[in-house]
């Protein structure tokens, strides 16, 4: 299991029961749940309890950041561990007395630096703090010189996912004798050759290509026609000698995503990733969205098969579809089977003496081993929902997902501390879980309800691809996109009286071709603006205000 001390007190349990039963909000019988007094709307139904709640999604997101860059000890033990915060060797923190305490279980470093990774760079775009930016790229120097394979092994220049805790050089999670030396989860190491190539993007430094590359071309090589017992990869192999040790793993689309990226921007072996590309879309159609077998352990369970289901690898590919539709022809229709699958398997599925939903939130498991409700699987469920209900224009969900992202804002203190699963006692707070996963799905459904950011302010709310050079001013936004076919999604206290890209302005359209944008108007003098790039450009938005100026 993902989570090392599980204690279930059954008398909480019953208090948070029936309080959901009947809720109620009065002097007299106030509810709290997480310390946090729970705040109901007149459906009685929940509402973040941060105040103004125009700004509470805003908030919880700073909150997150400024916990990581204020809050996190430095590793114990000697030097080189004691350099560096806890979250760099640790897998999570328990709470001890307000300051974090390292869970000396394992590092999940191949899902920590992807999301982290994810979280900053949105993070970024939406506030223009580029210090965010600083923390992960000295994270992933790190993990670069320290945790990728040598050239001798049969998987070369590959990245290693996991480790023991307190390990300074990363070489397998074999403390807990689930792994031996050198085993690694291919899905993860897939996600992290994306987060190298975005990390070259944003940067332009050459290493994170070659890593890219590297990871790429590993995948290219060992790709084959899967089936209903093996995938297209192994789910783990062992580097040195490729040994696979479980055949059949669902959890794909980081590898589809790193490929086709690549073979848009014409790098690399290109028809050898077309080929290993199309095998995993192939095996993703076939399979697992057939079946339903979305079959991921999480780093540190050691499940080898075909029929374990991942809310994860379900996750994954539901958010993919919205921003990869050449992934999946039926994706308008298999996206709502997917958040189906999520309710039936996780949310309606619970552990003894858990709650499917909480003062009308449903409330999300993670894994067939460890089915407790954890706030990023629950945030995941409600970006979902939210990019659905913006397709579909469906109203039920997009109360789903606002009452699931409240939810989740009563899983930290005011001062960005997570508790990553509230209605279960004794379950550590994973690194990325808590500060990468939970919060990035926030900006999913800002791009999908730009209703939800604060009003009057300027932000990037949302996008798949890469930005750089993110200016704000009162009047003005202007940012790089650093590859072709991009969409981004903002919200502006100004209405738009030109944009441009590389100095050329671009005309308004309904249907949002190529260097077109779609406006709508928010009320009280803002915006919701939608951009789609052609290729790489420079793009500035600015104010009727400006264009006016002598």
């Amino acid at each position: 299991m993902k989570r090392l001390k599980l204690l279930i007190i059954g008398s909480y349990f019953t208090t948070l029961l029936i309080a959901q039963i009947t809720p109620q909000q009065d002097t007299l019988h106030e509810i709290f749940f997480n310390n946090h007094k729970v705040v109901l709307d007149n459906q009685q139904k929940i509402i973040s309890w941060i105040t103004p709640q125009s700004k509470a999604y805003d908030q919880f997101l700073h909150q997150r950041w400024n916990f990581i860059k204020t809050r996190v000890p430095n590793s114990p033990g000697p030097a080189p561990r004691s350099s560096y915060p806890q979250y760099y060797f640790y897998c999570a923190f328990r709470d001890s007395k307000g300051v974090p305490e390292p869970d000396t279980w394992m590092n999940d470093i191949g899902e920590k630096i992807p999301n982290w990774f994810e979280n900053a760079r949105l993070y970024y775009a939406y506030t223009g703090d580029s210090g965010v930016m600083k923390i992960i790229r000295d994270f992933v120097d790190y993990t670069i010189e320290h945790g990728t394979s040598p050239a001798r092994f049969a998987w070369p220049g590959f990245p290693y996912t996991t480790t023991n805790a307190g390990d300074t050089l990363f070489r397998g999670f074999t403390s807990a004798g689930r792994f031996v030396l050198n085993e690694i989860q291919v899905d993860h190491a897939g996600e992290m050759g994306l987060t190298y190539y975005r990390m070259y993007l944003y940067t332009g430094v050459k290493k994170y290509l070659s890593a890219a590359l590297n990871v790429a071309s590993v995948l290219a090589k060992n790709a084959h026609t899967g089936n209903k017992n093996q995938s297209v990869w192994p789910y783990r192999i062992v580097m040195d000698d490729g040994r696979p040790t479980a055949p059949y793993g669902a959890n794909w689309t980081g590898c589809y995503m790193l490929l086709d990226n690549l073979i848009k921007a014409n790098i690399g072996n290109v028809q050898a990733f077309k080929d290993a590309r199309d095998k995993a879309k192939d095996f993703i159609l076939q399979y697992p969205m057939k079946t339903g077998y979305w079959t991921d352990g999480h780093s540190d369970t050691d499940i080898k098969s075909n029929t374990y289901k991942s809310n994860l690898s379900a996750s994954n590919a539901t958010l993919c579809l919205f921003d990869y539709p050449d992934l999946d022809p039926d994706w308008k229709s298999d996206i709502p089977k997917l958040i189906k699958w999520t309710e039936d398997n996780f949310v309606f599925r619970t552990a003894p003496g858990e709650p499917s939903t909480m003062w009308g939130a449903n409330i999300v498991g993670e894994q067939d081993s460890f089915i407790f409700k954890m706030d990023y699987q629950t945030a995941r469920y409600a970006a979902e929902c939210a990019r659905w209900y913006a397709v579909s224009g469906d109203e039920s969900y997009r109360d789903k997902a606002f009452r699931s992202l409240n939810w989740v804002t009563y899983c930290n203190d005011s001062s960005g501390m997570a508790f990553e699963s509230p209605v279960s006692k004794g379950i550590s707070s994973w690194w990325s879980d808590c500060y990468g996963e939970c919060p990035r799905m926030f900006y999913h459904a800002f791009a999908a309800v730009p209703e939800w950011a604060p009003p009057h302010e300027n932000h990037i709310l949302y996008s798949e691809g890469i930005l750089r050079d993110i200016e704000y001013s009162a009047e003005k936004v202007k940012y790089t996109a650093t590859s072709g076919n991009g969409t981004e999604f903002l919200r502006l206290a100004f209405e738009p009286a030109q944009i441009t890209t590389n100095g050329v302005a671009i005309p308004k359209s309904e249907l949002l071709n190529p260097d077109t944008y779609q406006l709508r108007y928010l009320g009280e003098g803002d915006y919701a603006i939608t951009i789609r790039n052609k290729a790489a450009c420079r793009i500035e938005i600015g104010s009727s205000a400006l264009k006016n100026q002598p």
